[in-house]
């Protein structure tokens, strides 16, 4: 048999897989990228199924086939940046020469971003994919500054908050939130705005401000249930895993029923290891009834250390449930979007304390950056440390956060 020279073989290699994209893409924009089977794809680009998952081991891989590109981009442009110039300034940069800010894009990216945008399989998949180059650009941001303790902290907070804003297909990430983003973690919030000042007010109980009296025995039982479901739900998740777990087992073990589990966590099992619902909501309420000495990111920070990632050197069950959310992208997934749901509420909030226009885009991503802490901080072994660290780089900015205490 003649052998195939290696260059020839590359090149087909990259046709093959060229045309295998083409065919995908062109499939997903005709009629939906979830109205299209896998063996479509490959029939349509001619060639077997096992041809087509050895260029591209799953449906999304279709879409996002270039993206490990952009990875490597992003990391090269900290580890590889010209002497004197700034990991943010490096970071921003690049980020602005890509395609979707440049308006140099191609046309096939553009069919990429617009397919992306347009479905909401593709918009999860791609936000998790995304943020999956934090480790990577955390360590390359590390390796760039000094190295002090909660270094490796504000590296990921800085990575995740970049990333994050700077997701394509998002369309609330516009190129103002990215400008916004990056003056941020460049300068601190502090240095951007200041504060009007408040007068004190004690609060006048009246009739709609009064303490609610104690909850009746309907709530009571309510809230037990609520309770014993969800520690039923970790206790069996950190015993054998989360995958090996289902609802029905959660329930009987619990004593109920499956409907009134589906009635206290809509969202099933990944509801069941988190408890902060209403978290956010007094996290808003903690910035609109701060007292009048205190300012926002210092409500924000008090809120998140006193009550949101953890104790120091948890229990051996907490530290088994932070290891399967770190280990489980769903869990981390759902997290987030538990938290950053409230995004808009706690922009509203942060504006009308800092005496900014509804829909300031400063404040939209304090708010978005604020939110994402739980996330970045609660599987650390000092939580409160971590955040600490996190608040800094968003009071002083980066790399000033590393240079001197910053709790308040």
């Amino acid at each position: 048999m003649t052998e195939v020279p290696a260059g020839r073989r590359e090149r087909k290699k990259a046709l093959t897989r060229q045309n295998i994209a083409d065919a995908a893409l062109a499939l997903f924009r005709e009629r939906g990228f979830d109205r299209v089977s896998v063996r479509e794809v490959a029939e349509a680009a001619d060639v077997s199924m096992s041809g087509l998952f050895q260029h591209f081991p799953s449906k999304e891989s279709l879409v996002f086939g270039r993206e490990e590109d952009q990875r490597d981009g992003l990391v090269a442009a900290v580890r590889d940046r010209p002497e004197g110039t700034d990991v943010l300034t490096a970071l921003r940069a690049w980020l602005l020469a890509q395609p979707m800010y440049a308006g140099t894009g191609d046309a096939e990216r553009r069919a990429v971003l617009d397919l992306v945008s347009g479905t909401a399989s593709l918009r999860e998949h791609a936000a998790l994919m995304w943020t999956a180059r934090e480790e990577a650009l955390a360590a390359a941001v590390a390796e760039a500054g000094p190295e002090v303790p909660g270094a490796g902290v504000a590296a990921r907070a800085l990575s995740r908050f970049v990333l994050d804003r700077a997701v394509p297909w998002d369309g609330d990430a516009p190129l103002g939130a990215v400008e916004a983003t990056f003056a941020l973690l460049a300068e601190g919030w502090e240095n951007r705005h200041t504060e009007p000042a408040r007068p004190s007010r004690a609060a006048v109980p009246g009739p709609d401000t009064a303490e609610p009296g104690p909850p009746g025995l309907r709530e009571r039982k309510k809230a037990a249930t609520r309770r014993s479901l969800a520690e039923t739900a970790r206790r069996l998740f950190a015993e054998r895993g989360f995958e090996d777990v289902g609802v029905r087992e959660v329930a009987e073990e619990a004593g109920t029923s499956v409907a009134t589990l589906f009635s206290y966590y809509p969202d099933g099992k990944v509801s069941l290891v988190f408890g902060e619902e209403k978290q956010v909501a007094e996290l808003v309420a903690a910035v609109r009834d701060r007292p009048g000495d205190r300012t926002v990111l210092d409500a924000l920070r008090g809120f998140l250390i006193d009550r949101c990632p953890g104790e120091v050197d948890p229990s051996p069950l907490v530290r088994e449930l932070a290891q399967m959310v770190r280990e489980t992208p769903e869990l981390r997934a759902y997290r987030r979007r538990l938290w950053t749901s409230g995004q808009a509420e706690l922009a509203g909030a942060v504006a009308a304390a800092a005496g900014l226009e509804p829909g300031d885009v400063e404040a939209g991503t304090l708010a978005r950056c604020v939110l994402q802490i739980p996330d970045l901080t609660f599987a650390e072994q000092d939580p409160r440390a971590a955040v600490d660290m996190v608040f800094g780089l968003l009071r002083v900015g980066w790399p000033a956060c590393l240079e001197a205490p910053h709790g308040r």
